[in-house]
């Protein structure tokens, strides 16, 4: 810590404080010494003088470099940051230009600014070099870009002629007069930018070849063809990266373009029946000749012409069609074992049946009474194969047969005669998809015809693209006629929901309906006036609901309105839903139909069980009476099954489920039908006992029958008949009889399914 200095007043007092000086002094003790040290000052001011000049230089300096580094930072951004002046191309260079340089100019003079005047002199040095530097870069920049800007306007217009050429392509002289100024334009411009020949030639090439090849490319768009005659006409002139590049465009469009040509042109033929070998002539025939000539070579007993010519001529035009289109190995041995019989040849035949089976009803079976038989119509054909019944055909002769019939509005309507074939509508009893009068594929050409105009195609591509392409067009045309006469049926049918009759439907709609659907409409207008609404045909609903659960598919192109007649309004509303499942998902409706074919199945099991079954039965009558049963039978069950369905959330039965749904159906029941007198009005005389029925068919008794159950005795199960007896006795205050104890049963029953007695 510093010590401050005290007075002492005795100083000479206190030996402490007392110096050993002396009186005598020299020079220096007189200011000598002083003189020079005021010399020495003056020579030490003059240096730091020209040191504080020399500082003042340093910090200038240092300034000017601070301002110039500055300005250089700047400089660089407006050079080559975003949108910077050396970053530009072309004409935008050029034009920016003079702003450019204003702005480093304006730049210099505001980083300048501010400094001391020997700053400022040092940055002005410092600054022009890098001023002029700038500007050089600037008019060498300028001058580079005014040489790009010139080639990218030149490069454009080339392009311009290219697009003008392109845009009209559909005109040859526009094409070449615009090929023309490109290539004057590409002389133009090889010659500012200093091209040697060779050069000139290969871009004029390559112009030329660029345009006719975005011109075939462009024509390719609308017509292929044509622009694969474009290409080879300008061949000579196509570069080869733009011949294969061309070959390669056009390849896949040209061949699809040359196969719907051969198809379109395939497709105006009509189809060509082969001569007949033998036999006698078609001359003085009605409808289509051609086509009957053909089948009188294909019959088998030759002197039986009548066969043949009469006919229905639409049936024999699809019938002939049908074996005309037939594959290798069938086609050659399918033909006419029996067609058209008059109702004399049909009287004989039905004579000659009912001395055989022994019965009107077992000859029923084989041979229809006279008039009743579609033969007598010419609307059926008993086909044969290599001469025989095609009952005796292989296999998959029978198959292909059956599955292609459709394709040509015929179908076979018996089961157990898989060789009669007959037009599809011609009678009501089986379902069948309808397809018109005149299947689209008749009308078209044969198999036959089509292989040998594409043998014709030299080009396999073509050939199998052209093969693909009419067998698919065919299949629309099929589907687009089916839809078309659907479409017309129900808008004949939608007249007669409204009260109308057909005569009231314009004459179009009634021609693209078909005769048939106009039948069925006047046959439903007069069954509804005489027996009003229309009652359910067991066996048609079973028939129906089979196929709608095996094929749902197929049964979606049924018309329904053929057999309205048959069908009450309920059933004809679930028939039409059905159909809706179907087109709408058909794997649900397959999923669906799995549940009922499955039932029906089950079903079949308990109702051969007791005696209800087609199997072994000779007699005609009881296999139809059995049939008819069967049918009822899975009718009442399809429809417990839908109600189930309806109070469980739409949940199908399960086996179980559908079991015991059949067990309870057939319980046997006893029906007591009065015995009415002459005059029912009177009262009835006594009853008729039915003991030989089940619980399903009580819905078809008569209104004033009675129902009750008809169990055994012997078939009640022990515990219940103890548990019975036990009430019984109880109540009775005796062993109750074995009869007491049954009908008590059978009462125990009726309730449990009554709501199953209709």
């Amino acid at each position: 810590m510093p010590i401050v200095p005290q007075y002492q007043p005795n100083v000479q007092d206190r030996p402490i404080f007392q110096q050993p000086l002396t009186s005598r002094a020299s020079a220096d003790d007189m200011g000598a010494a002083i003189g020079r040290g005021m010399q020495g000052l003056a020579q030490g001011v003059t240096q730091a003088s020209a040191a504080m000049q020399q500082v003042r230089e340093l910090e200038d300096i240092a300034r000017a470099k601070e301002a110039d580094n500055q300005f250089a930072a700047w400089l660089r951004e407006r050079q080559y940051g975003e949108n910077g002046f050396l970053t530009l191309q072309g004409r935008t260079a050029v034009e920016a230009r003079t702003a450019f340089e204003s702005d480093v100019a304006q730049a210099r003079q505001q980083y300048g600014q501010g400094l001391t005047p020997g700053a400022q002199q040092a940055y002005s040095t410092a600054s022009t070099a890098r001023l002029n530097s700038t500007l050089d870069q600037s008019i060498v920049h300028t001058a580079n870009q005014r040489k790009q800007w010139f080639q990218d306007a030149s490069t454009a217009r080339i392009d311009t002629f290219a697009e003008d050429a392109l845009a009209g392509y559909a005109n040859p002289q526009t094409v070449t007069r615009n090929i023309a100024a490109g290539q004057a334009e590409l002389r133009q411009q090889g010659e500012m930018l200093g091209w040697d020949a060779d050069v000139l030639t290969n871009r004029e090439a390559e112009f030329i070849s660029g345009v006719h090849k975005n011109v075939a490319l462009r024509m390719a768009q609308s017509d292929p063809l044509a622009a694969d005659a474009y290409r080879q006409e300008h061949n000579d002139s196509l570069t080869g990266p733009h011949q294969y590049e061309l070959e390669r465009a056009l390849g896949s469009a040209v061949r699809e373009a040359q196969a719907i040509r051969e198809a379109d042109a395939i497709l105006q033929t009509t189809r060509t029946q082969p001569a007949p070998s033998s036999g006698p002539s078609s001359s003085g025939m009605t409808g289509p000749t051609a086509s009957r000539a053909f089948l009188l070579d294909r019959l088998v007993t030759q002197n039986r012409t009548e066969d043949v010519t009469g006919l229905d001529g639409n049936f024999a035009a699809n019938l002939a069609a049908m074996i005309q289109d037939a594959p290798p190995g069938v086609a050659e041995g399918l033909g006419v074992l029996s067609g058209y019989r008059s109702v004399e040849r049909q009287q004989v035949l039905w004579q000659d049946a009912l001395r055989r089976y022994g019965s009107p009803e077992a000859a029923r079976q084989w041979v229809a009474p006279p008039g009743n038989s579609q033969h007598n119509h010419g609307q059926a054909v008993d086909i044969a194969f290599n001469g025989q019944s095609l009952r005796h055909a292989p296999q998959h002769v029978i198959d292909w047969v059956h599955e292609n019939a459709g394709k040509y509005g015929m179908y076979f309507p018996m089961s157990h005669e898989p060789w009669h074939i007959e037009p599809v509508g011609s009678r009501g009893g089986t379902v069948a998809p309808r397809t018109g009068d005149v299947a689209p594929r008749t009308v078209m050409p044969s198999y036959a015809d089509i292989e040998a105009q594409l043998e014709g195609i030299a080009d396999p591509v073509v050939r199998d693209l052209t093969r693909r392409r009419l067998y698919a067009h065919m299949e629309t045309m099929n589907r687009a006629a089916s839809q078309a006469e659907t479409a017309a049926r129900s808008e004949l049918w939608s007249y007669v929901e409204r009260g109308m009759t057909p005569d009231d439907v314009p004459q179009e709609v009634r021609l693209a309906a078909g005769l048939s659907s106009v039948q069925s409409a006047w046959s439903y207008i007069e069954s509804t006036a005489a027996r009003g609404a229309p009652s359910d045909d067991d066996n048609l609903v079973y028939d129906m609901r089979r196929y709608a659960a095996e094929n749902p598919g197929q049964f979606a192109l049924i018309d329904l309105n053929d057999y309205r007649e048959r069908l009450s309004p309920t059933t004809f509303k679930e028939m039409t839903g059905l159909q809706t499942s179907a087109l709408t998902d058909e794997r649900q409706a397959r999923e669906e139909g799995l549940s009922i074919t499955t039932a029906f199945g089950q079903a079949q099991t308990a109702l051969e069980a007791v005696g209800i079954t087609t199997t072994g039965q000779d007699n005609a009558g009881k296999r139809a009476e059995a049939a008819a049963r069967i049918a009822q039978f899975n009718n009442v069950l399809a429809q417990q099954m839908a109600e189930f369905k309806e109070l469980n959330d739409g949940r199908n039965p399960s086996q179980m489920d559908i079991q015991q749904m059949i067990n309870r159906l057939l319980l046997p029941v006893v029906i007591r039908e009065p015995s009415w007198s002459v005059n029912p009005f009177s009262g009835f005389q006594g009853e008729n006992v039915i003991n030989d029925r089940f619980l399903f068919e009580t819905g078809a008794r008569e209104p004033a029958s009675t129902v009750s159950m008809g169990v055994p005795y012997v078939q009640i199960p022990t515990v219940a008949r103890s548990a019975i007896a036990a009430d019984l006795e109880a109540e009775l205050g005796r062993r109750p009889s074995d009869d007491e104890i049954a009908e008590r049963y059978n009462e125990f029953l009726l309730e449990q399914v009554s709501g199953n007695v209709r």
